[in-house]
C-alpha cells in the first residue's frame, strides 16, 4: 500500500527591524529550521535594549544595553543578518528593497521597524537638544555631561528631561546622582546642580494609573530633589535657554524623551496600511494587514503596544502562526494581555503596576532587576542572558580620573 505524504516547500520570512519583536521571532522560528529560513535586516549591527538606556547614560557598562545581532543568533542556523535601510515595500513583487540596491525576495514579510524620533517641528530642538534612543546619541550626550560638569568655571548646572514617560521617568531618577558623582571625582567643590523633569500632559507616567503616577511623582520631587514640571509645554530652545509654557530654564543640557512617531516608511506607503489615531498601523486578528504582510511591535495598533512586553508577545503569536500556516494547522487568533509594568524611579526604588494594583520600593526596585533576567532572556536564551545581567552593576567611564577614583 503506497503512503502519501505532504510536502511543504520552505518558506522565506523576512523580518524588518531587530528590536524585541524581530529579534524575539527570528529566535523562536529557529526551531521551524526544517520550514522556514529567515532574513533579519536592521539598520545597524547591534540590539538596543532600552530598560537599560538609562543606565548606559548614567555610568555604567553600555554593554548592557548595546549587543552584538550576530552574538545573539548564533544559535539560530536559519537565520541570515543583513545590515541595511529599508527603503520601499513592494507588495506586488513580494520584494523588499534596501537603501544600498539590495533587493530582498519573501514569502511572507514582518515589519517590526519601530518607532523615530520627532521633535513637533519646536524651533530649535533637533540642534541643541541631546537624545537616548542611539548609542551615538548616548555616547555624544555623556560626553557633553562629562565635559560640561568638568571644564566650566560656573558650578550652576540644570539639566533638563523633557517627557515623563518610562525613559524621562528613569534618567530623571537616575541623573542627580550619576552628576554629583563625577562632580565629586573632579573635585568640583560645592557643585549647585539640578534636575527638572518636564512633562506637557497633567502627569508623569501617563502609561500608568493615576494613584502610580502620583507616588511616583513624589518620589522624584520630596527624596530626589527633582523639579517636576507638568502641564508644561516647551516653546523653543536655543543654546544657553529652553522657553516652555511655563517659563524659561537657562540650560545647555536638555535631553529628549519626549517624542516618538511611527517609522516613516508606512506613511510612504499608504496604499498598503491603515492607520488609527496615533499613527499606527491597523492589523487584522493574525497581526496582518494582507496573507503575507505581518505588522508587529511598536508599528502595530494594538492595545498596550509600544511596551517590549507587548512587543515581545506579539513575536511569540507570529511564530505559532507562521508554525500553523507552515504546518497546514488551525491558525491562532492574537490576544492582547495586560502587561505588568515596572519603572525605576532613583536607586533600588521602583513602581509596579498591573491592571488596578500598584505597588512601589525597594522591594519592587529588586523586582526590577529580576525582571531584566526574564528581558535578557527573552531576546538572548538563558545562558546569554545571566552573562549579560550579572554585569549591569558595573560602572564604565572613559575619563581617566573617573576610572581611578572608582
Amino acid at each position: 500500500m503506497l503512503k502519501s505524504y505532504i510536502v511543504r516547500a520552505m518558506k522565506h520570512i523576512v523580518i524588518a527591524g531587530a528590536g524585541f519583536s524581530g529579534v524575539r521571532l527570528a529566535r523562536q522560528l529557529r526551531k521551524l529550521s526544517g520550514d522556514v529560513r529567515v532574513t533579519l535586516i536592521n539598520n545597524s549591527e547591534d540590539f538596543r535594549y532600552s530598560p537599560a538606556l538609562y543606565r548606559a547614560v548614567t555610568g555604567f557598562k553600555v554593554g548592557t544595553a548595546r549587543l552584538p545581532l550576530e552574538w545573539m543568533l548564533l544559535d539560530s542556523s536559519n537565520t541570515n543578518l543583513v545590515i541595511g535601510h529599508v527603503e520601499k515595500l513592494d507588495k506586488d513583487k513580494k520584494t523588499i528593497h534596501l537603501a544600498d540596491g539590495q533587493a530582498i525576495q519573501y514569502d511572507w514579510v514582518v515589519m517590526a521597524l519601530g518607532a523615530v524620533t520627532t521633535y513637533f517641528d519646536i524651533d530649535g530642538l533637533h540642534e541643541h537638544s541631546y537624545g537616548v534612543k542611539t548609542f551615538e546619541e548616548i555616547f555624544e550626550l555623556k560626553h557633553h555631561i562629562h565635559d560640561d560638569l568638568v571644564n566650566k568655571t560656573v558650578a550652576d548646572q540644570n539639566f533638563v528631561v523633557v517627557g515623563a514617560g518610562p525613559t524621562g521617568v528613569e534618567l530623571a531618577g537616575a541623573l542627580g546622582t550619576y552628576l554629583k558623582r563625577i562632580a565629586k571625582r573632579h573635585k568640583i567643590k560645592h557643585p549647585h546642580i539640578q534636575v527638572y523633569l518636564v512633562e506637557a500632559g497633567p502627569r508623569i507616567l501617563p502609561q500608568l494609573s493615576e494613584k502610580a503616577s502620583k507616588k511616583v511623582h513624589r518620589r522624584l520631587a520630596e527624596h530626589l530633589g527633582i523639579h517636576v514640571l507638568t502641564n508644561t509645554m516647551v516653546r523653543s530652545e536655543t543654546a544657553q535657554t529652553l522657553k516652555t509654557s511655563t517659563g524659561t530654564i537657562k540650560t545647555h543640557d536638555v535631553i529628549w524623551t519626549a517624542g516618538t512617531s511611527n517609522n516613516p516608511l508606512f506613511k510612504q506607503h499608504g496604499d498598503m496600511f491603515s492607520f488609527n489615531n496615533r499613527g499606527k498601523i491597523n492589523v487584522n486578528k493574525h497581526l496582518q494587514v494582507a496573507s503575507d504582510i505581518y505588522v508587529c511591535g511598536d508599528n502595530a495598533a494594538t492595545k498596550f503596544s509600544g511596551l517590549a512586553a507587548t512587543a515581545i508577545r506579539h513575536a511569540n503569536y507570529i511564530a505559532k502562526d507562521i508554525k500553523a500556516r507552515v504546518r497546514h494547522k488551525k491558525r491562532p487568533m492574537f490576544r492582547p494581555k495586560h502587561p505588568i509594568q515596572v519603572v525605576p524611579a532613583g536607586n533600588k526604588w521602583a513602581v509596579l503596576q498591573y491592571r488596578n494594583f500598584v505597588l512601589t520600593g525597594k522591594i519592587v526596585g529588586l523586582v526590577r532587576r529580576a525582571a531584566d533576567v526574564v528581558g535578557y532572556t527573552d531576546v538572548l536564551g538563558i545562558l546569554k542572558a545571566m552573562t549579560i545581567w550579572k554585569e549591569i552593576d558595573r560602572t564604565e567611564e572613559y575619563c581617566n580620573r573617573c576610572r581611578l577614583r572608582k
